[in-house]
């Protein structure tokens, strides 16, 4: 009688199925950040830049103010037709505008907004297709919204309190586009961008992997009786 072995070997199989979530939600907080930052570009490029864009407007003497300085019309600048415009990182316009050049010049700000905007909405494009740069466009988004609400106190107080002057002193002050394009950018970042940004930075993270593996060879032992 003898007794033979045989040895069985199978190979190995592989196989990996990747399910990515929809990068929609970071698509929508791409185009929330772009829609903002546009925003806080044209009010920091109002007057004397932009002549149809500014934060208040004065008919009485034709004065209209911007970020980066002020324009002023006939009654004003003693000019038969025509504009005369200042243009400065801060300015005074006393008593009417308060905190003079440290306040006005802090609107400096509203242009950093813009930049760091342009910085995030970039970063969330790259976020799309490559999730582990998710960090960093949430830090860009999330500094960019930080300045767009110390600038929006600083247009509202400033602004604001310059507009209240103006009609006291019955100059028929009327507020401008800038004024509310802050106000919007402002609210998108906030309460649009950055709660888009989380969820799809997080959600795209947790994307579902399903992965089948039958790991190792697997040698099987067969004893063979053979009989004589």
């Amino acid at each position: 009688m003898a007794f033979g072995r045989r040895r069985e070997k199978t190979t190995t199989t592989t196989t990996t199925t990747e399910r990515r979530r929809s990068p929609l939600l970071l698509g929508l907080a791409a185009f929330a950040v772009l829609i903002a930052t546009l925003f806080f570009w044209l009010s920091a490029f109002s007057v004397p830049f932009i002549d149809s864009i500014h934060y208040v407007h004065t008919r009485e003497n034709d004065v209209k103010f911007g970020n980066f300085g002020w324009c002023a019309g006939a009654p004003l600048n003693g000019l038969i037709a025509g504009q005369a415009c200042h243009q400065h990182v801060g300015y005074n316009f006393r008593p009417w505008i308060p905190g003079g050049k440290s306040a006005t010049g802090a609107l400096i700000l509203v242009a950093l907004t813009a930049g760091f905007g342009s910085l995030a909405f970039l970063s969330l494009l790259h976020t799309i297709t490559n999730i582990s740069s998710g960090a960093i466009s949430f830090f860009l988004t999330a500094l960019a919204t930080l300045l767009a609400t110390i600038s929006f106190f600083l247009v509202v107080i400033i602004f604001g309190t310059a507009h209240r002057r103006f009609n006291n002193d019955n100059l028929d002050a009327k507020y401008g586009a800038a004024f509310v394009l802050v106000i919007i950018g402002w609210l998108i970042y906030l309460f649009v961008a950055i709660p888009l940004v989380v969820l799809g930075w997080f959600r795209q993270r947790r994307q579902h992997t399903t992965t089948a593996h039958i790991r190792g060879d697997t040698n099987h032992t067969t004893n063979v009786t053979i009989r004589a």
